[in-house]
């Protein structure tokens, strides 16, 4: 009797079998003849999987891949096919340091009572208050911080890395620097981690863990996520609901730490009034003697669907001797 018509899991089978996107472990259930076996997957001791004998290959969080959609017709899902398996991305460099902080624009904080390191003690006050301090934190939301500007060169990645450092150089909240701009010259790139994976392909590619991405500094409780190598295609990445889901993820994995994202400006691109939904605060930065106010006016327009935020008046020329740090010498000695 001539063998009957395969059925259309025997030749979906087949064909991942082909493509080499069928895992060996579960090449068996392939017959000689390139029939479907029937017989179950032989068990081994603690492994889970051996229930279903017809269990496809899986993707993107363990969903089954379709059976219409078999790698001969979708080639970009088989290379990750196989087991549902992490793909590994190469990893930056394990840390930075001092010098490369102070190329990104991190003052001295050895001077702990200049002018500059009072002021920033005066801002992250009422950020950590909002972040942490109940009844108005909460986890998850509260300590996502946004730093943001209306246009280039305001001086907003100088206060996000500085206000960073501050944070964590205090000793009781760990803070995450996270690299939210994909210009050619935001903060990693100064630090030597303008190829090191980040942000952005996490986005990318949700089944990406983001503990091996986070780069250490010498500052303890200091540590950063780079902005990542997706960088061509952050528009669409960043509009997307994935980096939503990311950074709420993000937010919720580290809710002992601050998270402090240092974002493009509001009038050059779409990102922050899309993140401004996401995170609980914004710091938005104001250059002193040039931005207008038609144009603040403007960036808070994008921004309105965050709860809380606050201005920072950056590049003020003050000649009095009356400000903070005048007593820096009588503090040090």
């Amino acid at each position: 009797m001539a063998n009957p018509k395969p059925h259309l899991v025997e030749r979906v089978a087949e064909r991942l079998l082909q493509s080499g996107a069928l895992e060996d472990s579960a090449a068996h259930l392939l017959g000689p003849d390139g029939s479907f076996g029937l017989g179950p997957r032989p068990a081994s001791e603690g492994d889970t999987d051996a229930v279903s004998p017809f269990a496809l290959p899986s993707v993107a969080g363990g969903s089954n891949v379709d059976v219409l959609d078999a790698p001969a017709t979708r080639p970009d899902l088989g290379a990750n096919l196989a087991g549902g398996r992490t793909p590994e991305l190469p990893s930056g460099p394990a840390s930075v340091d001092t010098v490369a902080l102070e190329r990104a624009g991190m003052v001295d904080w050895s001077r702990t009572r200049s002018r500059i390191s009072e002021e920033f003690r005066l801002v992250q006050r009422q950020i950590l208050r909002n972040a942490f301090s109940p009844p108005t934190a909460e986890p998850g939301f509260s300590n996502l911080l946004m730093v943001t500007s209306a246009r280039p060169g305001e001086g907003k990645s100088f206060t996000a890395i500085n206000l960073a450092g501050s944070i964590a150089r205090q000793g009781n909240h760990n803070v995450l620097l996270v690299d939210a701009d994909s210009k050619r010259d935001s903060i990693c790139y100064p630090m030597g981690l303008a190829d090191a994976p980040g942000l952005l392909d996490l986005a990318a590619d949700p089944r990406l863990d983001p503990a091996p991405l986070v780069v250490r500094t010498p500052i303890e409780q200091l540590s950063i996520l780079p902005v990542g190598r997706e960088r061509e295609r952050s528009p669409v990445l960043f509009s997307s609901a994935e980096m939503i889901r990311l950074i709420k993820s993000l937010g919720r994995r580290y809710a002992d730490r601050l998270l402090v994202l240092d974002a493009p400006p509001c009038l050059s691109t779409s990102d922050p009034a899309v993140l401004a939904s996401v995170v609980g605060q914004i710091l938005f930065v104001v250059e002193a003697e040039r931005t207008q106010r038609d144009e603040i006016e403007a960036s808070l327009d994008l921004l309105q669907a965050c709860p809380s935020i606050a201005l920072v008046l950056n590049k003020q020329h003050i000649s009095s001797r009356y400000t903070f740090g005048a007593y820096s010498s009588y503090y040090s000695s």
